[in-house]
């Protein structure tokens, strides 16, 4: 387990270490470069100045793995509303296989929303966001983060669940550690990838790991000995 730990934290390291030429589409619409650290208890700016994170989830890991909304409104119009609101960041969710699986990356939006059926969701990102539909799943997730960016809205990368779908059961698969669809070394090799895909783009701050450990597998009771 230690291990594991120091794996995931490394690979959260390397998100602002590692230079990305992965995708176009963040670099050219990612914010001017933001250099955060911590000074005691505080996160604070390049000039020591303390930052307050006051973030809103934005989930992209149901099964279209496909940011929610951009079927109803523009992308640019949904970043620029979460900024008018007060908030400056986005817990931006993505499951595990988009990063691992190359049968979920290799597809596009439209394939991805026909193959559920969702044909009035693919009519409405075709009406609100052209050619979001022609990108792969991996790039539309990129254009959600620089469209953040160009908002002046920093990102959380959230790891959610490994497989695309709603969170959360205690008997998903997505629980913890050596579940059906939790395992560490594909989870592992999925942060790293996530990492060295964002590095460079100044508006993603940091990476949460994994979201809410649970099920039938959990040992909770080994954290208190």
């Amino acid at each position: 387990m230690t291990r594991l730990l120091v794996a995931a934290c490394l690979a959260a390291v390397l998100a602002v270490a590692w230079p990305c030429r992965c995708h176009a589409v963040v670099q050219r619409a990612a914010a001017p470069p933001r250099s955060l650290s911590t000074s005691s208890r505080w996160i604070v700016d390049e000039r020591g100045r303390r930052v307050k994170l006051a973030c809103v989830n934005w989930p992209s890991h149901l099964e279209p793995v496909l940011a929610e909304g951009l079927g109803h409104r523009p992308l640019g119009a949904i970043a620029a509303g979460v900024a008018a609101m007060g908030f400056n960041c986005v817990r931006l969710t993505w499951p595990t296989f988009l990063a691992t699986d190359a049968s979920y990356a290799s597809l596009t939006v439209a394939e991805s929303l026909r193959r559920l059926n969702l044909t009035d969701a693919l009519a409405g990102v075709g009406a609100n966001n052209p050619g979001v539909a022609d990108l792969s799943l991996v790039d539309a997730f990129g254009a959600v983060v620089g469209a953040l960016g160009a908002s002046g809205v920093m990102v959380i990368l959230d790891n959610h669940v490994s497989r695309s779908g709603w969170c959360c059961r205690a008997n998903d698969g997505n629980g913890f550690f050596g579940d059906a669809d939790f395992d560490p070394e594909v989870w592992i090799d999925g942060l790293a990838k996530m990492a060295a895909m964002f590095a460079g783009v100044g508006n993603v701050v940091g990476m949460s790991l994994r979201n809410e450990l649970r099920g039938p597998r959990q040992n909770a009771d080994d954290w208190y000995r």
